[in-house]
């Protein structure tokens, strides 16, 4: 259910965005969002579909292009990508080491709005 806040910011955002430019229409919507994260895409386009209608954004698409995780090793500085299931013992692939830094993984941002200015 933490599509539906997320959706909402989202929707705002675009919609401020759009006015501003004076945007007689919205196609699409483009996000980047972590793998981490726990977004179901079909959810995301349903409360946009809820939300959107009677705007110049309903009838757009929302697109999602996921984003690996990838951490750096604290010992020796390898960069690796890990998934859902090896994150809660992820062990550098290059020196076995078991802590290490979070570089990607928890994006959650607008990377793209598909407007129309008629």
């Amino acid at each position: 259910m933490h599509e539906l806040p997320f959706t909402k910011g989202i929707f705002k955002s675009v919609m401020r965005k759009a006015e501003s430019v004076n945007a007689t229409g919205i196609n699409r919507v483009v996000l980047e969002i972590g793998v981490l994260h726990d977004f179901i895409p079909e959810f995301v386009q349903r409360y946009w579909d809820f939300i959107s209608r009677g705007t110049i954004a309903e009838g757009s698409r929302v697109e999602i292009r996921w984003k690996n995780a990838t951490v750096m090793c604290g010992q020796c500085n390898t960069q690796f990508e890990v998934d859902k299931e090896t994150m809660t013992d992820p062990k550098c692939p290059s020196c076995g080491y078991e802590f290490g830094t979070m570089l990607s993984g928890n994006e959650l941002r607008i990377i793209g709005i598909e407007i129309v200015k008629e």
